[in-house]
C-alpha cells in the first residue's frame, strides 16, 4: 500500500492510498469506469453519443450494470494470486476515485490495463500515481503497451507527459450498439525509461 497526501482546496489535505482491489471494491469500480466512459467517450463528429455509451455500459434500463459487477468480483477473485494480472484502487476517505488493471495478454505483452479516475477528481496527480503502480508492477525491464481513444487529446497528453509514445498502430473495437466504433492507438513505454515523477 502506498499513501500521499492530497493538498489541493477539494481535497482538503486528505490522504490517498493506492492499494489492491478487494470484492468489497467492485460496486465503486464500476461506477469510476461508467463515469469515465461518459465523460470521454461520446464524440458527436464520430456519430458515438452518450445515449449510445451509455447504453453500452447499462443496457436500455440498467440492467448489464449488475451482470458487469459480478464480472469485477469474479475477476478480482481470481486474480488475487495471479502472476498475469492485478486490480489496484485509489481510496480518498475510504471512497475509490479511480483503479487501474496491469495484465500481461495471452500474446506475453505487459499492458497498462484499465486506467479510470472519477472525472470530478481528475487533475490532482491521482492518474499518475495508479499508471506508475502499474508500471511498477510490470517492472521497468520491459516494455508497457496500452490503447487508448484516439479522440481522447487530454489522455494522449497524460500518458505523453508519462514517457509513452505512439506506435503507429490503430485499433477499432466494435460494440454491440449499431455503428458504434471506437478507434484507438496504441502507445508503448519502452524498457527501461525513467520517469522524473517516479513514486513507489
Amino acid at each position: 500500500m502506498s499513501e500521499a497526501t492530497i493538498n489541493t482546496p477539494e481535497f482538503d489535505n486528505q490522504t490517498l492510498f493506492i492499494d489492491r482491489a478487494t470484492v468489497e471494491d467492485v460496486e465503486q469500480i464500476e461506477k469510476v469506469r461508467r463515469e469515465g466512459w461518459l465523460s470521454a467517450y461520446p464524440n458527436e463528429e464520430l456519430g458515438i453519443s452518450y445515449e449510445d455509451i451509455r447504453q453500452e455500459l447499462e443496457g436500455v434500463n440498467g440492467e448489464l450494470i449488475a451482470q458487469t459487477v459480478n464480472r469485477w468480483r469474479k475477476g478480482i477473485e481470481a486474480d488475487v494470486n495471479s502472476s498475469v494480472r492485478a486490480n489496484y484502487v485509489a481510496r480518498l476517505n475510504g471512497k475509490v476515485v479511480g483503479f487501474v488493471a496491469p495484465r500481461i495478454d495471452e500474446n506475453g505483452q505487459r499492458r497498462v490495463g484499465a486506467l479510470y479516475v472519477s472525472p470530478d477528481a481528475q487533475g490532482k496527480g491521482i492518474g499518475t500515481k495508479l499508471l506508475q503502480r502499474s508500471v511498477n508492477w510490470h517492472g521497468r525491464e520491459n516494455d508497457v503497451y496500452l490503447h487508448v481513444v484516439s479522440y481522447n487529446q487530454k489522455s494522449i497528453d497524460f500518458y505523453e507527459h508519462f514517457g509513452f509514445v505512439k506506435t503507429g498502430h490503430q485499433i477499432i473495437d466494435t460494440y454491440p450498439i449499431e455503428r458504434m466504433e471506437i478507434p484507438e492507438i496504441e502507445m508503448v513505454l519502452k524498457a527501461n525509461h525513467i520517469n522524473k515523477d517516479k513514486d513507489d
